[in-house]
């Protein structure tokens, strides 16, 4: 049976806090044999759907699912098999019903890393969960260990599939977190595959540590892209 690595949570420099090119970032996801990855920039969908016309041009990268990780009043929850900007600053139910309505699924990211700017506020938690398709259990940018197991307690006490993304800004992050599922996705087959899918990931030690140094490096990021006039426009 063949199988396939699935990265649910990625960005691009269409995200203020991103260094990669779209292609970058595919041609990183290639390196480290992820064939399938979703592009979810910072609420907006132009990095995910460059990426999906360079993937859609040259079948030896990966598959692109495009997205947006969109900023809600509770925090942030992802759109996947999104191909058009959803406004910014909704309430949580709204954004979730402007993710369906365009025929999107609701993926929950980093539920549980409270020290992350964006994560979802602890008491919106349980109702992101309950409205999400897929709940990230493994995130690549994770500050330790210890959240995982918490949002895999989250997605089971919902019902809900195990996902996993590396959220990569940077291409050594690329590839850290993902699932393996047996077959490319597709919008009516992704939460199936990933419910009888595994989560892996290589995270040690000192990948946790690294993450520290990146988080504190992000608000620099944005500092330096808008003094060099590179943040990208919305």
């Amino acid at each position: 049976m063949s199988q396939m690595r699935l990265d649910l949570h990625n960005h691009t420099s269409f995200s203020g806090d991103g260094v990669m090119t779209p292609g970058e970032l595919l041609d990183a996801a290639r390196a480290r044999g992820i064939g399938c990855i979703a592009v979810t920039d910072h609420n907006t969908v132009r990095g995910a759907l460059q990426a999906l016309a360079l993937s859609e041009a040259d079948r030896s990268l990966p598959r692109v699912i495009p997205g947006i990780e969109l900023a809600t009043q509770a925090g942030e929850v992802i759109g996947l098999f999104i191909e058009e900007d959803i406004r910014s600053g909704l309430s949580l139910n709204e954004a979730v019903g402007s993710i369906r309505s365009r025929g999107g699924l609701v993926y929950l990211p980093h539920p549980y890393d409270v020290f992350r700017h964006g994560a979802v506020s602890r008491g919106a938690r349980a109702t992101a969960a309950e409205l999400s398709d897929i709940v990230e259990v493994v995130n690549g940018r994770s500050l330790g260990p210890v959240a995982a197991g918490k949002a895999a307690g989250l997605a089971g006490q919902h019902g809900k599939p195990r996902g996993a993304g590396s959220d990569a800004h940077h291409r050594m992050e690329v590839g850290r977190a993902y699932v393996v599922v047996k077959e490319q996705p597709s919008r009516d087959t992704l939460v199936e595959l990933v419910a009888s899918g595994s989560v892996e990931h290589g995270l040690r030690c000192w990948d946790y540590a690294l993450n520290w140094a990146m988080q504190a490096l992000a608000p620099l990021t944005r500092i330096w892209r808008s003094m060099t006039g590179s943040l990208p426009e919305r």
